[in-house]
């Protein structure tokens, strides 16, 4: 497997590894098919918010989630999750200033 991103999936509830299998992203755990988001982006900007109110990885495995779905650059996803963030009152690693 080459992922090591780990979600909290909105179907299991569990937090699990993101897997690909022919282009697709599932969970692990359930085979939540998360490539589905892609049509519904109220859906995926709840799971990522969701994510990145987890707090400790939330807000990268959340960018890297975006940009697998989406097909988007690393860097437009990491300025969409933080705006996303931002939009909705959540600070990012407010100690450390990274973001």
């Amino acid at each position: 497997m080459k992922s090591t991103i780990y979600l909290k999936c909105p179907q299991c509830r569990e937090h699990g590894l993101l897997i690909e299998r022919q282009g697709k992203y599932f969970c692990a755990n359930c085979m939540y098919d998360y490539t589905q988001l892609n049509d519904d982006r109220g859906k995926l900007d709840e799971i990522l918010l969701e994510n990145i109110r987890e707090g400790g990885f939330g807000f990268p495995f959340s960018a890297a989630l975006y940009e697998r779905v989406t097909l988007v650059s690393p860097q437009d996803a990491m300025e969409y999750v933080k705006r996303l963030a931002e939009d909705n009152n959540i600070e990012l690693m407010p100690s450390k200033g990274i973001f």
